[in-house]
Formats: C-alpha cells, sequence, structure tokens
C-alpha cells in the first residue's frame, strides 16, 4: 500500500464513466421549446444524402457494367483450359500493380477502409488512391479473381459521400455531417451493386462494430441508399440479383432447421476466417513486390479453377460465383458437388484476397454459406427447395462479417422472398454468436467506444509525466515539507537512493512527526517502502482501475527491465487532462 488519507480525484469514478451529451437530448429540449429546426435537418440530412446517393448510384452502374458485362462478360466466353489457368494470374497480377503502384496503402482498400475511415478518420479517406483501387478490383474481379465488387462500390460510395459533404463545409457543413455521409455513400455502394437498398443501410451501418451500429447516420443512409438504388435500376432493372421459382411459407420445423444450420455454418465460417488471416499474414512475411504475390495467388486460383472445370464442367469457382449461387439455390447441385465447390470457392477467395489482390468478400461469403446450406440439404431425409441455401448464405455472411441484421435482409432482398427473412434471422444470430470476435475484417471494433473507452484504451507511457520530481531517501522531513509540498503543490513524492526507486512519501506518512524532530528525521524513516507502481504498457484503464481502488492518487512508472529505474509518474491529473482532451475531439 503506498499511501492514504489523501483526496482522490478518481474516487467513484465520477469523471470515468462521463459520456458526451446526447443528441437526443438535444433533440427533445429544442422540440419542446419550439425550437427545432425542420429545415435544417432537411439541409444537413436529406439534401446531400440525395445527392450523394444519386452521384453513387451513376458510378456503381458504370462498373457494374463494365466489370460484369464488359470484363467478365466477355471473359467467361473464352475459358478454354489454358484461359482458365492464365487469366486469374494475369488479373491479379495487374491488381496487385495498381495497388502498388497508384495507391498510398495498398493493404486497406474496400470495405476495410471504409471502416478505417469511420473509426479514424471522420470520415475522411484518401481520395487520390480511390481511382486505382476501384481500377484494380475491376480487374481482379473482371478476369476471373474469386472477389466481390461491393468492396470497390461501398469504398468509392464512402470517398463520394465524404468528399462531396466536406466540399460543402462553406455552407456550413460540419466534420460530422462529413461521417455521416461517408456511411451515406457507402450505403449507396451497397444498395446498388446489389440492388437491395435496405441491405445497403444495415451493412453500413453495422460492418464498423461487431455488436454495435452507426446509428447516428440512420436518416443519410437510408436517403442515399434509395436514391443511389433508384438510379441504378433505371439502366439495369429491379430483377433480383437470385432466382427463386417457389413462394417460400415458413413452418416450424423450417426453424430447427435454421438452428441448425447456423451451428454448423458458423464454425465453417470461423474456419474460413482463420484460413484467410494465416494466408495474409504469410503473405505479408514474403518479401517481393505485390505483384509478384497477387501473381501467385492468381496461379493457385487457376489451378482450383481447372479442377472445377475437371469436376464440374465448368470453372465455378472463378468471378464472384452468381451462376454457381444460383445453381445451388434452384436445387439442381447435388451435395457432393456442392461440397466440392465450397472446398475449391474456399480456397480460390482465400488466395484471392490472402494475397493482397483487391476485391470484396461479401458474394463469395454468400456462394460459400449457399454450398454450404446445400450440402446439408443433401443429408437431410425429405429436405428439398432453396431453404437451407438460401438460409446458408445468411448464416455464412452473419458469421464472417458480423453482420446478422444485414445478412437475413440481403438473402430476403437478393431473392424476393420475404418469407426467408425469419429463418435467415435465426441462422444468422446462431452463426454469429458461434464465430464470437472472429472476423473477416482486422478492423471492426468490438464495441462502440466513447472518448472514456479510447482513453482506457492508451497505454500508460501515452499519458504520464516524464518529467519526475522525486525526494532523495536522506533528506529531512522539513525538507520534504518545505522544498517540495510548499513549493510545488503536491501531496507525495516517489523516494529515491541515487537513481534507485526506494520508496514514496505523502503528507499523511509524515503527520505523526513531531515538529521539533522533523528537521533530524530523514524520509526514509517514515516513507512507505512497498511502492505500488506500473510500467509504461500496461493499459491506462488497468491502473485507473488499481488506483481507485487502493485510494492513490500517483503512481510511478518504472521500467519493465528494472523495476528500480524510475520513467515517469501517472497521476489522476494526467488521467483527467486526457479525458478533457477526447471529449472535446469528440
Amino acid at each position: 500500500m503506498l499511501f492514504s488519507g489523501h483526496t482522490a480525484d478518481m474516487k467513484g469514478r465520477g469523471v470515468l464513466s462521463r459520456t458526451p451529451r446526447s443528441r437526443l437530448s438535444d433533440y427533445a429540449e429544442a422540440t419542446r421549446k419550439g425550437t427545432f429546426d425542420l429545415w435544417g435537418q432537411v439541409r444537413r440530412q436529406f439534401l446531400p444524402a440525395v445527392l450523394v446517393g444519386v452521384i453513387v448510384g451513376a458510378a456503381v452502374t458504370l462498373i457494374d457494367l463494365i466489370a460484369y458485362d464488359l470484363l467478365w462478360g466477355n471473359v467467361s466466353n473464352l475459358l478454354t483450359p489454358a484461359a482458365v489457368l492464365i487469366l486469374p494470374i494475369v488479373g491479379l497480377a495487374l491488381s496487385g500493380l495498381l495497388l502498388e503502384k497508384t495507391t498510398d496503402d495498398p493493404s486497406l482498400q474496400g470495405t476495410e477502409e471504409y471502416i478505417e475511415s469511420y473509426q479514424n478518420r471522420g470520415g475522411v479517406f484518401s481520395y487520390r488512391s480511390v481511382p486505382g483501387k476501384v481500377l484494380a478490383a475491376l480487374v481482379s474481379v473482371g478476369l476471373g479473381g474469386s472477389a466481390g465488387m461491393e468492396a470497390p462500390s461501398i469504398h468509392m460510395g464512402g470517398a463520394i459521400g465524404s468528399f462531396v459533404t466536406a466540399k460543402l463545409q462553406r455552407f456550413g457543413y460540419t466534420k460530422d455531417d462529413v461521417r455521416k455521409m461517408a456511411v451515406a455513400g457507402a450505403a449507396a455502394g451497397v444498395a446498388a451493386i446489389f440492388k437491395a437498398p435496405l441491405t445497403g443501410v444495415i451493412f453500413a451501418l453495422e460492418v464498423p462494430y461487431m455488436d454495435d451500429m452507426a446509428h447516428e447516420a440512420l436518416i443519410p443512409a437510408l436517403v442515399g441508399s434509395v436514391a443511389s438504388y433508384l438510379v441504378l435500376v433505371q439502366f439495369l432493372g429491379v430483377k433480383p440479383l437470385f432466382t427463386v421459382s417457389e413462394r417460400y411459407v415458413m413452418s416450424t420445423p423450417d426453424l430447427g432447421y435454421a438452428l441448425v444450420l447456423g451451428v454448423v455454418v458458423g464454425f465453417v465460417a470461423r474456419l474460413f476466417v482463420q484460413s484467410l488471416h494465416a494466408v495474409e499474414a504469410a503473405a505479408g512475411r514474403v518479401r517481393s513486390p505485390l505483384w509478384v504475390r497477387t501473381a501467385l495467388g492468381g496461379a493457385v486460383v487457376g489451378v482450383l479453377a481447372l479442377v472445377g472445370l475437371a469436376l464440374f464442367g465448368r470453372p465455378e469457382v472463378l468471378g464472384t460465383g452468381y451462376e454457381a449461387i444460383g445453381r445451388l439455390v434452384s436445387g439442381t447441385a447435388g451435395p457432393l458437388e456442392s461440397f466440392e465447390f465450397l472446398l475449391l470457392k474456399v480456397g480460390a477467395t482465400v488466395a484471392t484476397i490472402g494475397s493482397g489482390a483487391a476485391g470484396g468478400l461479401f458474394i463469395p461469403m454468400i456462394a460459400m454459406g449457399a454450398a454450404a446450406g446445400s450440402t446439408l440439404r443433401g443429408l437431410v431425409p425429405g429436405a428439398n427447395g432453396p431453404l437451407f441455401p438460401v438460409v446458408g448464405m445468411a448464416a455464412f455472411l452473419a458469421a464472417g462479417y458480423n453482420t446478422p441484421i444485414a445478412a437475413a435482409v440481403f438473402v430476403a432482398e437478393s431473392t424476393g422472398g420475404a418469407g426467408y427473412l425469419i429463418p435467415g434471422l435465426v441462422a444468422s444470430v446462431v452463426a454469429y454468436t458461434v464465430a464470437g470476435r472472429v472476423s473477416v475484417s482486422k478492423r471492426q471494433r468490438w464495441r462502440r467506444e466513447d472518448a472514456v473507452d479510447r482513453l482506457m484504451m492508451l497505454k500508460v507511457e501515452d499519458i504520464m509525466t516524464k518529467t519526475v520530481l522525486t525526494v532523495p531517501a536522506d533528506a529531512t522531513v522539513q525538507e520534504f515539507l518545505e522544498d517540495y509540498v510548499l513549493r510545488h503543490r503536491r501531496k507525495g513524492f516517489p523516494v529515491t537512493e541515487g537513481h534507485r526507486l526506494v520508496g514514496f512519501v505523502s503528507m499523511s506518512d509524515v503527520r505523526d512527526v513531531a515538529a521539533d524532530v522533523r528537521a533530524v528525521t530523514p524520509v526514509s524513516a517514515v516513507m512507505i517502502g512497498d511502492v505500488v507502481t506500473t510500467t509504461g504498457d500496461r493499459a491506462v484503464g488497468e491502473i485507473a482501475a488499481v488506483m481507485e481502488q487502493q485510494d492513490l492518487d500517483r503512481v510511478p512508472v518504472v521500467d519493465s527491465n528494472d523495476p528500480s529505474r524510475i520513467e515517469g509518474i501517472v497521476s489522476s491529473t494526467d488521467i483527467l487532462a486526457f479525458d478533457r482532451l477526447l471529449q472535446r475531439e469528440a
């Protein structure tokens, strides 16, 4: 125990439990006073979201036509065995080259860049890198890489949303509006590429967190998503992505199947995510240009496509897999064929994305989920129809991206079958639970953090005072009171002998020393020798809890290799100062 009896600023967590003032309270207060600015809300939330949605809808329409009609539409007609092997190598090599030569950070693109922008940059993107990353995804997917176009869509949409609003700041838009419109643009991108406006909204709100949502951007996301969808369907029509021939009506036994599917697919998704991250880590350790690594990934994709060509008569694993999903949902693929496709698609997707090529994981995971569901359908006596693959799609996406609501909504929108929503939700929630904190995204946060949360996760060395005033062990109590307490207005100081920390002395420790002997009593006679210390690499939250529990105001920070060498000191004042700074930034 270091010392006691002093005033503890941390007591009761009065400061550490503060959160920023709720905007809902502001709204309620303004409404009661009759001052709520309806036109202001329309101007700030609706008008820029409509503008962003229209621009994103047009942009996504263009990249959809380039990727699926111009590139893959022509390439898929030329898939000889030689082309099946060579095209993915060329596509992924070009993707890596574009990322390496035209972007600031080749490792950050698509959904990951959107999450990073939302979490840490206030919605601001590296705008000059956007064209290169979109082109990299186009050649990757358009030439057979096992990836989806939602990555460039959400990336481009978010960038357009934040860029447009940033340019409008002269008209009164704020940095908070920039962040909201980044979400609106991302939602618009997903809504357009999948012809699924509600999915776009929910996915853009859900994906930054594993267990929360970016709820402050709900209205702009809704408006932007609908506007984008309306633009795209003018050119590409309203037909859903996948055709389900029969109308589905839910039955109670189906919920049991959905639960089992959620468990099984959740575990399969965990294995996929772990494999993907393992390959990404291994590729990151290879000291060669990015385009070489992605070309090697393309070679793996090509070989797996040749295997698919031999098994199915079609190189099923190339591209997004829309055609394969259609066959899985329609029931034309048996359980063995579905299982083989699942293995090949997992391998091709891991090779594509794990090697560093551009592209999205949304649709490849949907294809894997459909394959897993179709495999299980063949193992259940009497099971038929599209329920299993459709619900498997939702479960895999929910587990892989930690977006259970968006996953269930997607299968309902993409198939035109609203009846799949409930079993899809059951499977999604179960798979999401089974997956736990595993995610294809390395940047998702487990929970929504406020300023206090960010402070508590900082390291002690980030906030400590590095210049430490210490009291020599041979100093007298009188010198301690006059030269330290009165002069520096602090109640306690570390005690050192040479450069070694030997104790801590405070006002409470010298209180009982008689006035007539203070000039001859050394500090070492009254100090506390059992000092509570910390190291700089510990979290602020950990030491704050210790300070509260033991009623401490200051704790010395020592070298982790030499606990007698003092490197700094952390106090309640340091913590409060950073808390105020982060609150202002928030």
